[in-house]
């Protein structure tokens, strides 16, 4: 991938459709090596729409649904107030507290959000891709259900069942709306940055 921007950058065609331009050409042919490439390219783009949103979407949502002080002090329900009460940051708190006998502090629990954050889209972009490639109809929906899957089987299954954060039940309704819309959105810029991809390299849409 370094080698590619490399070219571009010496081609004097450094720009974002210069790049996704060049990258998806040299993602025409399926192969292991560029699904990986397209898929953690789509995941990490995916992840910063996902970001940008997230605050927008708990500010309208707590317009419809306000939370109560309480409620806001749950795992995960308030990033915008409290970015260290997020599940990443619990786990990583969790597994510190496991491997040297103490916790993170505030500041620590914050800066693992963004690095697990994006880590986790890539892996997911990546097999987003690979699954569309092999069953097209993952992407049915634009992305959007498989987005809502996603939420099913971390925020609503996996995260309770293993007490990091509480079930969608027992969590304001705000949260669950801003939380399960959020990865709609997620699934949806999935689908929409991997349909860029599929064009520019000349693939078929489904493939």
């Amino acid at each position: 991938m370094l080698s590619t921007l490399d070219t571009i950058t010496a081609s004097g065609e450094y720009s974002p459709g210069g790049v996704m331009g060049k990258l998806a050409r040299n993602n025409s042919k399926p192969t292991i090596g560029n699904t990986v490439t397209m898929g953690a390219t789509v995941g990490i783009a995916a992840s910063s729409v996902k970001a940008v949103s997230e605050p927008l979407l708990q500010e309208f949502f707590e317009r419809l649904a306000r939370p109560t002080a309480a409620e806001k002090e749950l795992i995960g329900t308030d990033p915008s107030g409290h970015p260290d009460r997020m599940p990443p940051a619990e786990v990583a708190d969790r597994l510190a507290m496991r491997v040297r006998g103490r916790g993170l502090s505030q500041q620590q629990r914050v800066s693992v959000l963004n690095p697990v954050h994006y880590t986790f889209g890539l892996a997911i972009g990546v097999a987003y891709v690979a699954a569309a490639r092999r069953w097209p109809a993952v992407t049915r929906g634009l992305g959007v259900l498989a987005g809502l899957t996603i939420y099913g089987s971390t925020h609503a299954s996996v995260l309770p069942i293993t007490r990091v954060q509480e079930p969608p039940w027992k969590l304001p309704v705000s949260a669950v709306l801003w939380e399960g819309t959020s990865h709609a959105v997620f699934g949806l810029a999935l689908e929409g940055f991997r349909r860029v991809f599929v064009s520019l390299a000349g693939e078929a849409a489904g493939s």
